[in-house]
């Protein structure tokens, strides 16, 4: 089986994803690109080729989508092996949440988890780290405006319009008060459960392309600090950044219409 995290950036899908990761039978990986065949086929190329590179398994994979004529099935495959123990294994990627078509090609069978947190915690975030030393063209999400933070949120939410039974929504701050519960409650369908776990403390980083995604130059990524910390839910909504700018009043119609008030 596989299980896709997606969601807009900001929005705690990496904390969703590290607490998925502590079922004996989940490893979700963080942002591979496994979708990337659907553009390059057996010849894939970046992200990806250099994740199965890492892992010893590239010529395997050429091999086995020129022999079937199917890159999908070959990619499944392989990534079967590299999840083993773990049968349920997938991605946690905010870009998918504005390529599910794609993903759904690929990988049809796939369980699609989107994390939905509140439009206005979400375009927020995505300015607060404008002016950080590390950001580089690599931090996508990171907005100097809150039109444009709106704009890329209101790109990644007009998926979940759509009549997607293989889709699951879960809301952000019902899941930092009860991560377990929410969990249990959103993928009981795959016969999934998580009530048991014993409550962690500390969640490891989901495996990727060379270093985890915490760090830069050996220097902790102020946006995932708190993602070395003990989940917890936040007691108030931050300070608007910006907060004269007229389009917050576009990003309060947003987080109304999505049941936020």
């Amino acid at each position: 089986m596989q299980l896709f995290v997606v969601g807009p950036p900001r929005s705690g899908l990496t904390i969703v994803t590290q607490v998925l990761n502590h079922h004996h039978d989940i490893e979700i990986f963080d942002e591979i690109d496994l979708i990337d065949i659907a553009r390059s086929g057996e010849s894939v190329v970046g992200t990806l080729a250099a994740f199965l590179l890492e892992r010893g398994v590239y010529h395997d994979y050429r091999r086995s989508a020129r022999e079937t004529a199917d890159p999908a099935r070959a990619l499944r495959a392989v990534m079967t092996e590299i999840a083993s123990p773990c049968t349920i294994w997938g991605e946690k990627n905010p870009r998918y949440a504005m390529r599910l078509e794609m993903l759904r090609r690929c990988f049809p069978e796939a369980a699609v988890l989107f994390v939905l947190r509140d439009p206005r915690e979400v375009v927020n975030s995505c300015l607060l780290h404008r002016d950080s030393p590390l950001r580089t063209d690599l931090d996508f999400w990171i907005k100097n405006t809150v039109a444009e933070a709106l704009a890329l949120v209101e790109s990644c939410l007009d998926s979940i319009k759509t009549d997607d039974a293989e889709l699951v929504v879960l809301r952000f701050e019902a899941f930092a008060a009860q991560p377990r519960q929410t969990l249990d409650a959103a993928l009981r369908r795959w016969g999934l459960s998580f009530a048991d776990a014993a409550a962690a403390l500390a969640h490891r980083a989901p495996e990727t392309v060379g270093d985890n995604q915490f760090y830069r130059g050996g220097i902790t990524l102020p946006w995932k600090a708190g993602n070395l910390a003990p989940l917890h839910h936040a007691s108030s909504a931050r300070v608007r950044i910006d907060a004269d700018d007229p389009a917050w009043s576009q990003v309060d119609a947003l987080a109304q219409r999505f049941g936020y008030n």
